[in-house]
């Protein structure tokens, strides 16, 4: 008997120790004409911890539902060949929670012309916690209705490089490009060299609801026009935002508000330690605007809000400024040095 037990031990070691060497890989899974999987929802269905599912040019009538944890969701051709939805529901990609780190990279989500308040990329609502969203390099495609072109909730996100356009709406409800929104705790999410250029409400959010905290959200490196109300938009129990770096331009009522009057009814909490650093404001109604506070209280060493090296635009358009901010982007994610002088679109 000591023996059957010594040699089943030894197996389960050896077993062990394989599997530490050679862990099973991840697959990668193919969706396109003449590939293996002909829709998306088709290949996540099939899909596995840590797969991969590559999306061949084409578009794609389907509203996609992320349920697999630690996927990653690309195009093969880019956002401009790959194009999902409207489909028949309100969101065409949904994350849902506790899904480890999810990866959408490369999409052109198409909204609906028929479904109002629809919403391109969604992580869950404010309570979809337990999911890293790495949403980068897509297009979200406004026509008459939009809730949220992008919208992250997970500590540690990232939305890098999309652009929002479309419109002009027909009917829409608080919408915005972005959105950072929290009912329970989420912090160190990073909004970076997005072009968001449409008549939305706001062009990016950072807000919570019920009794949710967002802190340490840095919103860098974006171009932000014509928005219906605010370039920015920084309500609830919002800590230590930084918006550094931003071109925030052609925005008829502010370019940035903080709301301290609890605006929409739903939050606690009002924002504090928010930084606005070395951005542009061009031709704005107002650039920076703090509600509850008739003094608008953003100079250096106000306790609201801390503004410094904000600038307003030249008279000419910065195109240096918005190729350098795309060039830094794509150089970034096709493995190309910061020092290249090639520019490739």
């Amino acid at each position: 008997m000591k023996k059957i037990k010594s040699i089943v031990l030894g197996v389960l070691l050896i077993v062990s120790i394989l599997a530490i060497i050679n862990p099973v890989s991840a697959a990668t899974l193919e969706v396109g004409p003449g590939k293996t999987y002909a829709t998306i929802n088709a290949a996540i269905g099939a899909a596995g911890n840590g797969d991969t599912i590559l999306v061949y040019p084409g578009t794609y009538n389907e509203n996609i539902n992320i349920t697999v944890s630690n996927l990653t969701l690309k195009s093969v051709g880019g956002r401009d060949s790959t194009i999902v939805g409207p489909g028949t529901s309100d969101i065409v990609i949904k994350i849902n929670s506790n899904l480890g780190t999810i990866t959408v990279d490369g999409f052109t989500a198409l909204l609906s012309n028929t479904i109002t308040n629809p919403g391109g990329i969604i992580q869950g609502m404010g309570s979809a916690t337990g999911t890293t969203s790495i949403v980068k390099n897509n297009k979200v495609v406004t026509q008459k209705y939009l809730r949220n072109g992008i919208q992250v909730t997970g500590q540690n996100s990232q939305v890098i490089g999309n652009i929002i356009t479309g419109g002009p709406l027909t009917e829409d409800w608080a919408s915005s490009g972005i959105t950072i929104v929290s009912s329970t705790t989420t912090k160190n999410i990073l909004v970076r060299d997005n072009h968001i250029l449409g008549e939305m409400d706001y062009g990016i959010s950072v807000f919570t609801w019920d009794s949710g905290e967002v802190s340490d959200t840095i919103v860098e490196n974006n171009i932000i026009e014509k928005t219906i109300w605010a370039g920015i938009t920084i309500g609830g129990k919002v800590s230590n935002t930084l918006v550094k770096d931003n071109i925030i331009k052609n925005n008829p009522v502010n370019g940035l508000e903080e709301i301290h009057t609890n605006y929409y009814g739903y939050a606690t909490g009002n924002p504090t330690g928010t930084k606005v650093w070395y951005n542009q404001f061009c031709n704005n109604g107002k650039d920076i605007d703090i509600y509850d506070d008739p003094n608008d209280s953003y100079v250096i060493g106000e306790p609201k809000l801390d503004a410094r090296g904000n600038t307003g635009c030249p008279t000419t358009l910065p195109m240096n400024r918005f190729i350098s901010i795309f060039k830094k982007n794509f150089e970034k994610n096709h493995g190309k040095s910061e020092n290249s002088n090639n520019i490739e679109n």
